[in-house]
């Protein structure tokens, strides 16, 4: 900076009080078994301007929180099973991302990951190998996630909506 002026000393200063401040402050991270469980949920149909959903999704590392994604969806869901549905699909993706750095960095995991759900319909679209007419339009996510239930890369297991821990992402 050529011409430094009172504004940006005040700024420095103000920078320099708020990491101060915050020393002691950090995300912890306690000792845990390297095995991984994602929470995904939805809201389906929660704003009434355009009815489209909210979805997000929570992925734990034993008991830590490493990855998380609260969005609202650029489509309108035509069901809450396929809001739901989309939801695990965005889960699995980013489950299968941490996996592959897992693999690449070489670090093995204990278990088969679980993804946990509080949609029954959407569970049983993930494992039922059945495809059924009236869920075309969720085609491209039922291959996907239907892949990696077969191939056994992530186990889909219910879960109460009251045990739900992935709500924080998806509620307002």
């Amino acid at each position: 900076m050529h011409q430094p002026r009172s504004s940006y000393w005040q700024a420095m200063k103000r920078v320099l009080r708020y990491l101060k401040g915050i020393v002691n402050d950090g995300l912890y991270y306690t000792p845990s078994f390297l095995d991984i469980h994602t929470y995904c949920d939805s809201e389906w149909a929660d704003n009434p301007d355009d009815r489209r959903f909210t979805s997000g999704y929570g992925v734990f590392l034993g008991r830590n929180l490493v990855s998380w994604s609260s969005k609202k969806q650029y489509v309108v869901s035509r069901s809450s099973t396929e809001a739901e549905y989309h939801s695990m699909a965005l889960a699995t993706a980013e489950l299968y991302w941490i996996q592959m750095l897992f693999k690449e960095l070489g670090i093995g995991i204990s278990s088969t990951p679980t993804l946990w759900c509080d949609n029954i319909s959407a569970i049983a679209l993930a494992s039922n190998p059945v495809f059924h007419a009236r869920t075309k339009h969720v085609e491209i996510d039922y291959h996907f996630i239907r892949e990696k239930v077969c191939h056994r890369g992530v186990k889909v297991q219910y879960i109460s909506t009251l045990d739900q821990v992935a709500d924080i992402f998806t509620k307002g």
